[in-house]
């Protein structure tokens, strides 16, 4: 499922006459000129429901491509892919071709494969899901095209697996999933499928005492996806693949995918020709086309930044090519997975001896990783791409508010850190072994007590009314999310004697656990959302919603500091244990990332720079967020240093030149790259909510010696493009015009 273009329309619409995508765009084109051994040297294409790995085989001159949804779980709440297909042509062309060329064109979203007297083009269609294959040769070739499968029959996922399997690691029962089913057919095609025939959810739901709770539902039970092979003057090959009918010197390929809950087997077939017709569409190539050059004229940011008009600027590269793999990801049913995305592969590089199916810390979408790649959607003007985060927690909301209930005997809701797309706890987060417990017992002490969750997402809802002011999203969905939130606060907590929320029990994230009081992350998340509800125009906001806003805002906790060295600095907790567990910096949540102090907001913003020089952990990698404090507080310096480590974080093993990682997490690992967007975004753009004045503050962390030009998005529906050169800002451009009173630069880039 592709989520409508609706809301991007809505949102472009107001921003006419700026430039299309500068020409510099083309340079970034990834370019290979010798086929690959493995899946290790693929490079993704997709069309952000349907991503490809895709590579050809230099041992025989095969083009090969896995396919996976963002929807495609298993019975088990695994992520698989569809499977691998093998496209061979006989006699090879591409087999030791010393023409040969493998180019990714960015622009057009389309991957173009040449050698041997033979040209190839591969995309996926930015309107269905299905994936389109073009061959011409300058002598008659002979063409096979096969799935290639690995779940032959059921399986159980060994104890060395359960680690891509989080919902259900350490589970007490067998974790099996079943076999592909290939269809036999008449028809020069072929479908195959899993289907999941039952699902461990009401298992889950059992053991964290949440069965028949009003929220509770089963996405995963007769879920079917799979697809289907087609092509014209093909015939079967009397197995899992098509022959072509005679040598030719051109072919063409259609696999169409789909994904649905559905009651039988033959629901599901229908939906999938529905989704084939589609596909078949002769605008097909022109609009997948059109669609990526909308795409990149959105946004962009390009600087000479560690290179120069000869050599690819490393910063340049690493902000495109993560711009666009989250674009072949973005637009599906689920969220970006954060441990290597929808274009994992068997990690043999890795010295893991696994399937394609398998990825470090599984299934579960992590808050405090996932929204790496949400947050620069704003700036970068994909707001469209932003709907799976939200629909997610949108979707886990009454069974949260019904788990405040039982659990703690509260209104409202809060959600797990490590949530499945059911809205559980991960089965061994939770515990499954219950003796001695009762339901709001959680094992694990990593996020035992970690009640951020909820702000952030409020937080990055108002930031999405802010910049499109979308009526209907703040009344329909965010006032009732932020209701919900708040009310989890208002009646879990107590009050000490001024009447403040006491957040105890608490912590730190994940890395202070004991003695918490008042966490800065929670804190300094609902000290933003209740300022800013508060600030909302009073047409949008009832008298009985504005009366508890204000109520919550007032019984906020104060800001935590604390005097080390003489010097006070925000902390992590008005009290805590500094034992740690991990290696975050909580103490800077109230810069980003609810930004309560930045150089927007100065008056703490020596308390905040002292908390930032004092910092105990030094994060330039992975989910590390010193990238968008520094940015946010005007260090300049600190933020280039961290955004040029973040670019050089490509894993050698893998060929992509993105391949982020794993660091913490898995790669290629795309909360660093959601991490490098936001740097530099901040680095080039900091804006207030309209409410709060909207100031816009542009270069506020840039170095003058990085030439750049970018176009970024701006509270208010509001466009900038800037281009800077030898440290002077040669022109600005700002729609709307009325916009230009707020802009804001520093002295430095005047003179």
């Amino acid at each position: 499922m592709l989520f409508p273009t609706l809301i991007s329309a809505l949102f472009l619409f107001t921003t006419p006459a700026m430039e299309s995508a500068p020409s510099e765009l083309d340079a970034y084109d990834v370019i290979w000129n010798t086929a690959s051994k493995d899946a290790a040297g693929s490079m993704p294409i997709g069309n952000g429901e349907v991503v490809l790995n895709v590579w050809v085989e230099e041992s025989t001159g095969d083009l090969m491509f896995y396919i996976a949804r963002t929807d495609a779980m298993s019975e088990i709440s695994r992520y698989l892919k569809l499977g691998r297909v093998r496209v061979h042509m006989s006699p090879s062309p591409l087999r030791s071709a010393a023409d040969f060329t493998q180019h990714l064109r960015l622009r057009d979203g389309r991957i173009e494969i040449s050698g041997g007297g033979a040209r190839l083009g591969l995309y996926v269609d930015a309107n269905s899901n299905a994936i389109h294959i073009t061959g011409k040769s300058d002598h008659p070739l002979e063409v096979t095209a096969k799935i290639e499968c690995w779940r032959n029959e059921p399986r159980e996922l060994p104890k060395a697996e359960w680690q891509s399997a989080w919902a259900v690691h350490d589970a007490p029962f067998p974790a099996i999933e079943s076999a592909d089913v290939f269809l036999p057919s008449d028809n020069p095609s072929v479908t195959w499928y899993h289907r999941n025939e039952t699902t461990v959810v009401p298992k889950i739901w059992e053991n964290q005492s949440l069965t028949g709770l009003k929220g509770a539902f089963d996405p995963l039970i007769h879920r079917t996806f799979g697809g289907r092979i087609e092509g014209s003057h093909f015939v079967q090959d009397g197995g899992r693949g098509l022959q072509s009918s005679k040598a030719s010197q051109d072919f063409n390929l259609q696999i169409s995918t789909y994904t649905a809950q559905t009651s039988t087997v033959g629901e599901w077939m229908r939906g999938l020709e529905t989704e084939a017709s589609r596909g078949r569409r002769d605008d097909s190539a022109a609009t997948t086309r059109n669609w990526w050059h909308e795409f990149w004229n959105r946004s962009w940011v390009v600087t000479n930044a560690g290179g120069s008009t000869q050599v690819q600027s490393p910063i340049t590269r690493g902000y495109v090519l993560q711009r666009y793999v989250q674009a072949c990801q973005g637009r599906g049913v689920y969220p970006i997975k954060f441990n290597g995305g929808y274009y994992t592969v068997e990690p043999a590089a890795m010295g893991k001896g696994f399937n394609p199916d398998w990825r470090n810390w599984g299934d579960c979408h992590w808050y405090q990783n996932v929204r790496h790649m949400y947050h620069p959607m704003l700036a970068s003007g994909d707001i469209d791409m932003m709907e799976p985060f939200f629909k997610l927690y949108e979707a886990a909301r009454p069974l949260a508010e019904s788990r405040t209930k039982k659990y703690h005997g509260a209104d409202g809701a809060y959600f797990p850190e490590t949530m499945t797309v059911f809205g559980t706890y991960s089965g061994g987060d939770y515990g499954w072994d219950r003796l001695g417990k009762q339901p709001q017992d959680v094992d694990c002490k990593y996020w035992q007590f970690a009640w951020n969750q909820g702000p952030e997402l409020v937080a990055l809802m108002l930031d999405r009314w802010d910049y499109t002011r979308d009526e209907r999203f703040l009344k329909q969905r965010l006032l009732p999310m932020a209701d919900s939130v708040l009310r989890y606060f208002d009646t879990r907590f107590r009050r000490d004697s001024q009447g403040k929320i006491v957040l105890d029990p608490t912590q730190v994230i994940e890395t202070y656990w004991y003695g918490v009081v008042n966490d800065m992350p929670t804190t300094s998340g609902l000290i933003a959302i209740t300022n800013r509800l508060c600030s909302l125009p009073p047409a949008m906001v009832s008298v009985k919603q504005r009366a508890f806003f204000t109520k919550m805002k007032e019984a906020c906790p104060d800001l935590p500091t604390r005097e080390k060295d003489g010097v006070t600095m925000l902390a992590p907790a008005q009290k805590f244990n500094p034992e740690t567990s991990n290696s975050e910096n909580g103490e800077l949540y109230g810069v980003w990332p609810f930004q309560i102090v930045s150089l927007a907001h100065p008056a703490r913003l020596a308390e905040a720079k002292a908390a930032y020089a004092h910092r105990l952990n030094r994060n330039d990698v992975g989910w590390g967020y010193d990238g968008n404090a520094a940015a946010l507080l005007g260090l300049t310096d600190e933020a280039a240093r961290i955004m040029t480590a973040k670019c050089a974080n490509s894993n050698p093993k893998f060929r992509w030149p993105a391949s982020w990682g794993p660091n913490y997490d898995w790669v290629p690992d795309q909360n660093h790259g959601g991490n490098l967007l936001n740097t530099a975004n901040l680095m080039l753009l900091q804006a207030e909510p309209i409410e709060a004045g909207g100031a816009i503050r542009v270069l506020p962390a840039w170095p003058k010696s990085w030439d750049v030009d970018f176009k970024l998005h701006a509270p208010g529906m509001t466009t900038i493009h800037c281009i800077a050169k030898g440290g002077k800002i040669v022109k600005l451009e700002v729609l709307p015009e009325s916009r230009m009173k707020d802009v804001i630069w520093p002295s430095e880039w005047k003179e």
